[in-house]
């Protein structure tokens, strides 16, 4: 064997864990053809994309939500201007 505990154990912090997930599948014309088992593999470096990721539709949701508010804002205004 090669190398020492340490980076044994940092090389196997880098190894990707296998997730067990559950699908439907579906044929050509949309019928239901049941649940289909497949394996997932999660790398660790991954997680950080996938953190980046949702922050990004965060502030995606947080800018939709403020030019809704413009929105119905400027909507208001044209009301007032009417009368």
């Amino acid at each position: 064997e090669k190398g020492d505990a340490a980076s044994v154990q940092h090389v196997e912090e880098k190894l990707p864990r296998r997730i067990k997930r559950k699908r439907m599948r579906k044929d050509d014309d949309g019928n239901d053809l049941g649940w289909e088992e497949y394996f997932d593999y999660q790398f660790p470096d991954d997680q950080d994309a996938a953190a980046a990721n949702l922050k990004i539709l965060e502030m995606a949701a947080k800018w939709k939500q403020q030019q809704q508010e413009q929105d119905s804002d400027d909507d208001d205004d044209d009301d007032e201007m009417d009368e």
